[in-house]
């Protein structure tokens, strides 16, 4: 596998490399694959975690990224027709 760390991408070699020191990888591409299974079991995680009576708004918030938004709302009102 190859990452293209030139020119506009050369922000991706801090990147990766941040994120091998992070999950205790040795290489490049042990951090890709890591994140991969990070994420793989992640979003399910969360998609439990919206569901948990623990959830607030405020937490939602903190567990989003840029990546992946989670809302958690709860709407109360009256309509009368």
């Amino acid at each position: 596998m190859r990452i293209r760390t030139g020119g506009k991408f050369a922000y991706r070699e801090e990147l990766v490399d941040d994120v091998a020191d992070r999950l205790d990888e040795n290489t490049r591409v042990g951090a890709v694959e890591a994140s991969a299974e990070f994420t793989q079991a992640m979003l399910p995680a969360l998609e439990r975690a919206v569901e948990h009576p623990d959830m607030t708004e405020e937490l939602a918030e903190i567990l989003s990224t840029r990546s992946v938004n989670i809302e958690y709302e709860i709407k109360t009102g009256v309509t009368v027709d």
